[in-house]
């Protein structure tokens, strides 16, 4: 079948203009021109237009098209090497896009938590988004802990109650001693807490920080900056 501009370019879902263009740099080349000028396509015009449009929407550069369809001998290879390259860049997009992401939604939780940022907002961002991580790493490693003294009472009081093993026992205890207080440390050390009331950010004592009750996500302290006694949102130190 033989085809006009216009047609060529409504079965590809493009402009008259853009099968023009492609025309023009050589991409698109008529079978034939009519008496009257007209540039009549035909079926391999069709499917060059067809693989012109797909390599646009996959993201690849005039040039690289170019040179995808000028070396038919090699051109599948040139066109892996080419999708390879688009892939990393792509990838590289993406983890930007998604630390932009992240940081807009740190942002916005401290927004929402009350905190105000300053005028240096890049370095809030990344100032937070290493906060957050240092809190996400505090939790984990609280929650492995919290399984390794589970499982070493479990296994040592069996063994003490079924076998009469009473040294296990004996042995494990001051290691899960010495393990919930490394944890109940390191979340001491790099957890703080937003006051409900004022917006502000603090650290409790210790002792308060050891002894007052607790939600997964807060802790009923008292704000030293308001005085309000509340239960307060867990968030990261500085």
């Amino acid at each position: 079948m033989s085809y006009s501009t216009g047609q060529i370019a409504e079965l590809c879902g493009v402009t008259v203009r853009t099968v023009q263009f492609y025309d023009g740099k050589g991409l698109l080349k008529p079978d034939s021109i009519s008496e009257g000028g007209r540039r009549i396509y035909g079926e391999q015009s069709l499917k060059t237009l067809q693989l012109i449009c797909l390599y646009k929407q996959l993201g690849l550069s005039l040039a690289q098209i170019t040179e995808v369809l000028s070396d038919g001998e090699n051109s599948k290879k040139i066109l892996l090497s080419v999708l390879n390259e688009r892939e990393k860049t792509l990838d590289g997009e993406i983890k930007q896009k998604l630390v932009q992401r992240d940081g807009v939604r740190l942002i916005r939780e401290q927004i929402a938590e009350g905190a105000a940022l300053s005028r240096n907002s890049f370095l809030d961002v990344q100032t937070i988004m290493r906060g957050k991580k240092k809190q996400r790493a505090t939790y984990a490693i609280m929650v492995v802990a919290g399984i390794v003294v589970d499982a070493v009472i479990a296994v040592t009081a069996t063994l003490w109650g079924v076998k009469g093993w009473w040294l296990p026992f004996a042995i494990g205890m001051p290691c899960v001693l010495a393990l919930i207080a490394g944890a109940v440390a390191l979340a001491y050390r790099n957890l703080a807490y937003i006051c409900t009331d004022c917006g502000k950010k603090f650290r409790p004592s210790f002792f308060r920080f050891l002894f007052s009750p607790h939600t997964p996500k807060t802790r009923k302290l008292t704000c030293p900056h308001c005085g309000a006694n509340n239960f307060h949102t867990e968030s990261f130190s500085e």
